[in-house]
């Protein structure tokens, strides 16, 4: 698979893509999919800070109980929500020799993490299932993120999948990026975050 050494990225419509966060050149790996538009039909406003740890035989359960509380009827769209995620997990899993993993389902209105930035995390899945996608930096403006409004950026479709390396696996090629600034402007997002499990 290519690896854009300038970007240090990689970019495919394959699931495999994924797997190439392994490189060392590599901060951002990318699969590009399409959105599953039936999930925009789920009560996002219901969706409040969903966080939970769990090995991944027992996630879909777990996601099935948080569901629940939050009042999200059972549905096609929270099926496939459900299906999504496990998958998701098990693919971020394999790549990173897991057995258990770290899930967060955000709804976003407002301007969460609205600053590039590297994350202090050894490495994370991300993907944006309703609105604007992530948004990273590559060349010489990831490698000074601190430089104001970057002039150029890269930005996830919806749907799209990334494994973004941290500062905990490399301090010197961590994927820069931030949640798109949207407050105001009357969007919303349905964003996972999954990382390795943490002890609390």
């Amino acid at each position: 698979m290519f690896i854009d050494t300038k970007s240090r990225a990689v970019i495919a419509d394959d699931a495999d893509a994924l797997r190439s966060i392994r490189d060392e050149n590599v901060a951002i790996a990318v699969w590009e999919r399409d959105a599953i538009s039936a999930i925009s039909n789920l009560p996002l406003e219901s969706i409040k800070g969903i966080r939970f740890q769990a090995p991944l035989g027992e996630l879909p359960n777990c996601l099935e109980t948080k569901l629940d509380a939050a009042g999200i009827k059972k549905s096609m769209a929270r099926n496939m929500l459900i299906t999504d995620v496990a998958m998701l997990a098990n693919r971020f899993a394999d790549v990173m020799e897991l057995t258990a993993v770290d899930v967060r389902l955000e709804h976003v209105t407002n301007n969460a993490c609205k600053k590039f930035h590297g994350d202090y995390v050894t490495a994370r899945l991300i993907c944006t299932y309703v609105g604007p996608g992530t948004q990273w930096l590559d060349g010489k403006d990831a490698a000074d993120c601190d430089c104001g409004e970057p002039h150029d950026f890269h930005q996830m479709a919806t749907g799209d999948v990334a494994i973004l390396k941290g500062r905990l696996w490399s301090e010197n090629y961590p994927a820069i990026h931030r949640s798109p600034p949207i407050e105001a402007s009357g969007q919303e997002r349905l964003v996972l975050v999954i990382n390795a499990p943490v002890d609390r």
